[in-house]
């Protein structure tokens, strides 16, 4: 599937590059083309001025015509009235047969392009009426030639750079397609993977609490006498499943929300100092079961923008873990401060720890150390997930250190808002 996916981009790529390569490369030889023919028609034009500044018709044929600006390349062709060539300027620039093409062959206004076999001329016609001799009857008709021969080999060479460049841009193109297109696609081959393990750890998480269910279900069916009392163990089991079954369908919607933005996070003045004490308070019911301590240390009132809610919700993750994961006899620690605009809320545990090797990856959906122990307790492994979603919604930052059987210490930073 990727593979087609980087063909369709790097082919995609080289037509579009290509395309625009092409359409400026045209707009750059039309406008060669244009300025050449432009400065071309100029010197036909200065050309023109000189002729009609001239008080005889003579002097067209004299040599001193010649003018350095104008060279061999800009030929005179004198007529009568009745269409006979009277001479030319240089002398036999043209043959006779080539001659009779310029005659008549433009428009007296503007110039004109006469094309003779491989040859490409530029024509400018004036009539004058000048002093002349019985001969040339007192009108001429003077036509001015330029030969197109330079204007040509500039045209035939830069259109001969561009297609090579065309060319040449394709093959760039091409690999440097190939080169992004890779690119492109790491981050959606890592997304890929992750949704598949992602899908992959949902449907195990859900197959569990599934077969629980009705295996316990199939035996009640198998005892259709016996008392709820009788039968209340497996009754329990199917509770206690479908209550862990509930939780991690409600935070795999919560993480859903939040891939696709769907999840508001409403602003308000929030005091994170009294949810921690409040739920201090909650969790040391439940810690006194296991004979763990929880303290408090906060010195000031911790005031911070964001959602009630969500800002409760990820302290209540933090503590579960801390308490899910201290033994008898352990120590949690909750303290805050504010300093420097910055709010420190430190929770930290004297429990069994995480390993380095799995520090890097516990934010990870699904991701859990110990699989076997962290199902025991009750975990998804989407909680750490959801705090740090928590977290970067509210433009904090949450840090995680630990050893094994030294303890962890989440470390959550949020901005103050004056």
């Amino acid at each position: 599937m990727f593979n087609q996916t980087r063909h369709r981009l790097v082919i995609l790529n080289t037509v579009v590059f290509l395309m625009v390569l092409s359409v400026l490369s045209t707009l750059l030889y039309v406008h060669m083309r244009f300025r050449l023919f432009h400065e071309t028609d100029e010197i036909l034009m200065q050309a023109q001025k000189r002729v009609q500044s001239m008080h005889s018709a003579g002097e067209l044929l004299q040599p001193s015509l010649a003018d350095p600006e104008q060279d061999e390349q800009t030929t005179y062709l004198i007529w009568n009235q009745e269409g006979q060539l009277l001479g030319q300027s240089p002398p036999q620039s043209f043959t006779p047969d080539i001659v009779r093409h310029f005659q008549k062959s433009s428009d007296p206004i503007s110039p004109q392009t006469v094309s003779l076999q491989d040859h490409h001329y530029r024509v400018l016609q004036t009539q004058l009426t000048l002093p002349a001799p019985k001969a040339y009857h007192g009108e001429v008709v003077v036509t001015i030639v330029r030969s197109l021969e330079d204007v040509n080999h500039t045209l035939h060479s830069l259109l001969f750079d561009l297609i090579m460049g065309i060319i040449a841009g394709a093959l760039i193109s091409l690999l440097a397609g190939l080169f992004l297109a890779g690119r492109a696609l790491v981050p959606i081959r890592s997304s890929w993977d992750k949704q598949q393990r992602f899908v992959a750890d949902a449907s195990h998480e859900l197959r569990t609490p599934t077969a629980i269910i009705r295996a316990e279900t199939e035996l009640l069916l198998q005892h259709p006498d016996s008392s709820i009392e009788d039968q209340s163990p497996h009754i329990a089991a199917i509770l206690q499943e479908s209550k862990r079954m509930s939780k991690l369908l409600d935070d795999l919607l919560t993480l859903a929300r939040t891939d696709s933005n769907q999840m508001q996070i409403e602003q308000a003045k929030v005091q994170a100092d009294t949810i921690l004490i409040e739920l201090a308070d909650q969790f040391q019911l439940l810690a006194a079961t296991k004979d763990v301590q929880i303290t408090l240390e906060i010195d000031d009132p911790l005031w911070l923008r964001g959602d009630h809610g969500r800002i409760r919700q990820l302290f209540i993750i933090i503590l579960d873990n801390a308490l899910k994961y201290t033994s008898e006899g352990g120590q949690i620690r909750i303290s805050g401060r504010v300093h420097s605009g910055q709010m420190d809320i430190r929770i930290s545990d004297t429990g069994t720890g995480i390993a380095k090797a799995d520090l890097p990856y516990i934010f990870e959906r699904f991701y859990r150390g110990d699989k076997a122990r962290s199902r025991l307790e009750g975990g998804t492994g989407l909680g750490l997930s959801i705090a740090r979603w928590i977290v970067d919604a509210h433009g904090g930052s949450i840090r995680v250190r630990s050893e094994l059987a030294q303890g962890t210490e989440v470390l959550l930073r949020f901005p103050v808002h004056k």
